[in-house]
């Protein structure tokens, strides 16, 4: 391998969906030193809901926050995506033991990126069960991401909905990459749309190094029908709204689509 392949490889592992693939392209994960700095918080957002957040001090970008939920299950927790890091994962673990005295059992892992998935070797270490779109680990072993050991046939097509205690996992199809999933928490009619949905303040479509600009409009579309009752959607980066953060993500697509045509 040459050094700028080299170099070229590394720079995709590492990428995740907060860079702004034009914008700004120094936006890299470094993994073991940045995590070491990472930040984690915890937040209840309504009952036996958490709002986890880690954030990664990007050179040239400033603090980048990525989201993820913890939601009960009877005596323990299943977790939406890690902390964006290895050790991040640890402290997000110990802080959520801390605060609702439960354990994580379950990981629902939405795509293949590294911040959605950075702490999956770890939790599986601690027995945990990972739950991830059948294409995720081998996604994961090409981007040479961390690669989790199980994933859900179940989830393969297109609509495809599988009910896990209080969380509905669902595939509304490709978008932010080919592997995305949404999980819905039915008792609460909380939407979290991953790197599908864009937060308010967004003003791109971050990276699109991985995405389907073609079909991100219909899965949008579809989680818009299919979760039309949502009181509140989180994204992965950027702060929980309602369900407009679906229309101002597809506006988003559609100036990104115009621009490439000229």
């Amino acid at each position: 391998m040459t050094r700028n392949s080299l170099i070229a490889f590394l720079t995709m592992a590492l990428v995740s969906c907060s860079q702004p693939s034009s914008e700004n392209p120094s936006q890299i994960q470094t993994a073991e030193t940045t995590a070491e700095k990472s930040l984690v918080s915890v937040k209840k957002i309504t009952d036996g809901v958490w709002l986890h957040t880690s954030s990664q001090n990007i050179p040239g970008a400033g603090i980048v926050p990525s989201n993820g939920l913890a939601v009960l299950d009877k005596d323990s927790l299943i977790l939406v995506d890690t902390a964006w890091g290895e050790i991040a994962t640890q402290q997000l673990a110990q802080k959520l033991k801390a605060e609702t005295g439960k354990d994580i059992s379950k990981v629902v892992i939405t795509h293949f990126h590294f911040d959605r998935l950075a702490g999956v070797d770890w939790l599986e270490a601690q027995g945990a069960e990972v739950f991830t779109h059948p294409l995720t680990p081998s996604l994961s072993a090409k981007l040479g991401t961390p690669i989790p050991n199980t994933s859900v046939s179940a989830l393969a097509k297109l609509g495809a909905r599988t009910n896990f205690g209080p969380i509905e996992i669902s595939y509304p199809g490709p978008a932010h990459t080919e592997d995305n999933l949404m999980v819905w928490v039915k008792e609460h009619k909380l939407l979290f749309g991953g790197c599908a949905v864009r937060a308010a303040n967004n003003r791109s479509l971050g990276n699109i190094a991985d995405a389907d600009l073609s079909k991100w409009p219909t899965s949008l579309q579809w989680a818009k029908v299919t979760y039309k009752d949502a009181k509140m959607v989180v994204p992965s980066h950027g702060n929980p709204a309602g369900i407009e953060l679906l229309d101002h993500s597809l506006k988003l697509l559609a100036e990104t689509v115009n621009a490439e045509k000229k």
